[in-house]
């Protein structure tokens, strides 16, 4: 029986063509770019038959989270993606069998592409633990606001901000944690400090997180930070961005991502981020940053 569409490995002397087909919309999949300008291996494509042309692209990271890019189904007027219904048909059959063969936990990224992996994996008898849903906001970093120095408030004056390392793990520990449990633990899924030490070490080693620090009793204490979690090739991602409890509604997040933001900045970079739709003092936070709405996201957990 001929088919219409392979859905297959991304072999490494196709990495560079998988880097151009989400480039455009590279904002909806930081995270994705990151793997695959990484040389990340588990990533699948797939391509349609007659014209030997991507149509989707996913990878599946550490065995049970899921990224995609599915432009196919926002982009009904390419002409790339004019399918039939009975190509749609067997899009969907040869994406269900991958998924299946999968043991998902977490599918993450742009909203309907999110949506169309949940679809298929409720209706095939997995339960759905909990759906995020978050606004994306970019940042091209040409406000005035990036152009001189940093305006340092009286508040600020006691705190010292710097890029962290792995030297700083202990002292961000408690800060990862709170970021953790109340941004990404679902139900009983919530982690281990052992799990959230791991995720935080290998985070200092291959992202940018800068820390801001104050003396407290005698001891350095970090009180907030603001790290990337995806580093594409024209996008930097920001995320895990969290403040101590005793030191919120002073500015201090602002003043940490200000830091973060030049130096992104600096290194070429726009950045993005996506913030949950009803948390209402990070979107002003980050509007006063001058990031912008464009477009919604995503994350679904499921029953392990």
């Amino acid at each position: 029986m001929k088919t219409n569409f392979t859905f297959r490995s991304l072999s490494e002397n196709e990495r560079e063509q998988a880097v151009h087909f989400i480039e455009y919309r590279e904002i909806e999949c930081t995270a994705l770019m990151e793997e695959l300008l990484s040389g990340a291996e588990n990533l699948f494509v797939l391509e349609n038959n007659q014209n030997k042309k991507f149509c989707a692209l996913f990878y599946i990271r550490n065995e049970s989270t899921l990224l995609h890019f599915i432009p196919f189904l926002t982009e009904e007027k390419n002409p790339d993606y004019n399918f039939s219904l009975e190509q749609l048909k067997e899009i969907r059959e040869l994406v269900t069998k991958f998924i299946l063969s999968k043991k998902i936990f977490c599918v993450y990224g742009e909203h309907f592409g999110t949506e169309y992996i949940k679809a298929i994996l409720t209706s095939n008898g997995k339960d759905l633990i909990a759906a995020n849903d978050y606004i994306l906001m970019r940042n091209d970093l040409t406000s005035e606001i990036f152009s001189g120095d940093i305006r340092v408030k009286d508040n600020w004056k006691n705190l010292n901000v710097r890029k962290c390392s792995l030297e700083d793990s202990s002292n961000l520990m408690e800060l990862e944690r709170g970021y953790r449990n109340e941004e990404i633990s679902v139900l009983e899924h919530r982690e281990s400090d052992m799990v959230i030490q791991f995720v935080l070490n290998k985070a200092l080693s291959a992202q940018i997180i800068f820390g801001a620090y104050i003396f407290d009793k005698g001891k350095l204490r970090a009180v907030a930070k603001a790290a990337t979690n995806g580093r594409g090739k024209n996008f930097y991602q920001i995320g895990g961005v969290y403040c101590d409890k005793d030191f919120r509604n002073n500015g201090i997040a602002n003043y940490v991502m200000q830091h973060l933001l030049r130096f992104i900045k600096a290194e070429g970079k726009k950045a993005n981020l996506f913030v949950k739709v009803k948390n209402e003092p990070a979107k002003k936070l980050y509007a006063n940053l001058g990031f912008v709405p464009v477009g919604k996201y995503q994350i679904s957990y499921f029953q392990k």
